[in-house]
């Protein structure tokens, strides 16, 4: 089968998005399939790559690789790459990461309150975009979603929260070498691990807040970001920063390492994670996870599989960590059940052939 792959995001990017892209292109390509990338970002080393990369590819070269191909994804919604695919006649698979097509800050969150954007699409009273040029974006994002023949969400949470038509849920999937790693705890003081990018979405600032209210637990922080110097201040504030290690921006290794050797891996999103791959694949590796009741974090951690706070608060975080790190008997539970469902819902053996069977559909 021939596969374009429209990626609005790709390596050498870091996050989610671009993770994403290569873990399905690397097991498409290795399953017998031709994939090509197409993708606006540039630099990397394409030439470890099985499979073909178009960087910054124009309008006709689009429409080229859809007549090439035997089915069009695009993930994360891309207006242009719509438009090709229906230049070329083939309507595409769209797989939904963000909140574009109710939200015209993707994100469906601001620091001036709850969004409320849902299946009739914002902007909601809160949004920082409520213009013209915000709200005729947002129709050519919806609208393109609209005209796509699969709209794969990547949680029930993302489902429900779009409400687009012919929609089904597929979850990212994780990195093979996510299962290599095994959580083992160091002995002594009881350690939390964060990773991700250091943005006031992530609710690094309610971890630390939350860690001023315990005693004798370490805070190993992996990451840059915008809002790294306001939480270095803040941790000093509270009189926490000789317990909090910022470690800086880490590879994939790193935050194994990192995972491995905490006692709990915590996700204090305050936005709505659409997925979370902080929390998935801290799962993978068999971790404890804490997480706020964020988007699709519940969702992943259901049923024994984490720990969920009762609210966004500093004071109900504390007390989840609190009742997570004075039972490691529930920790080592949760972390096998965790690894479980990771390896029969998220390997990407399991995401590549579900989304095979859409292609064939």
């Amino acid at each position: 089968m021939r596969i374009a792959l429209f990626a609005a995001s790709f390596t050498p990017s870091l996050g989610g998005v671009e993770r994403f892209v290569e873990v399905l292109a690397d097991w498409l390509s290795g399953a017998g399939h031709e994939v090509k990338v197409l993708t606006p970002t540039i630099g990397g080393d394409d030439s470890r790559l099985a499979y073909e990369v178009v960087r910054r590819p124009s309008l006709s070269k689009m429409v080229a690789a859809v007549r090439w191909a035997d089915v069009v994804h695009v993930k994360s919604l891309s207006t242009k790459a719509a438009l090709a695919g229906l230049l070329g006649a083939k309507t595409a698979v769209v797989t939904h990461s963000q909140h574009q097509a109710i939200c015209p800050t993707q994100a469906a969150w601001s620091e001036s309150g709850p969004c409320s954007a849902g299946p009739a699409p914002g902007p909601c009273p809160v949004c920082p975009h409520r213009g013209v040029r915000a709200r005729c974006h947002l129709w050519r994002q919806r609208s393109s979603a609209l005209a796509a023949k699969k709209n794969v969400c990547i949680s029930d949470y993302l489902l429900q929260r779009l409400g687009l038509p012919r929609s089904v849920v597929v979850f990212n999937p994780v990195e093979p070498r996510a299962f290599r790693t095994q959580s083992q705890p160091d002995a002594g003081t009881p350690t939390v691990a964060f990773a991700g990018r250091l943005s006031p979405t992530k609710g690094l600032d309610v971890l630390i807040e939350a860690l001023a209210r315990l005693d004798d637990v370490r805070l190993e922080v992996a990451g840059t970001g915008p809002d790294q110097l306001r939480c270095q201040q803040l941790a000093s504030a509270l009189g926490v920063a000789d317990r909090v290690g910022f470690l800086g921006r880490a590879s994939f290794d790193g935050v194994a390492e990192l995972y491995g050797r905490a006692n709990v891996v915590c996700v204090p999103s305050v936005w709505q994670e659409p997925f979370g791959y902080a929390a998935a694949e801290a799962m993978a590796m068999g971790c404890a996870v804490v997480g706020t009741p964020s988007g699709a974090l519940p969702e992943l951690l259901a049923k024994g599989r984490g720990f969920v706070s009762g609210s966004f608060s500093p004071v109900d975080l504390a007390e989840t960590l609190r009742a997570a790190l004075s039972d490691p008997a529930a920790c080592r539970i949760a972390g096998s059940e965790a690894r479980r469902f990771a390896s029969e819902e998220l390997s990407v053996d399991v995401v590549g052939e579900r989304y095979v069977e859409l292609y064939r559909g």
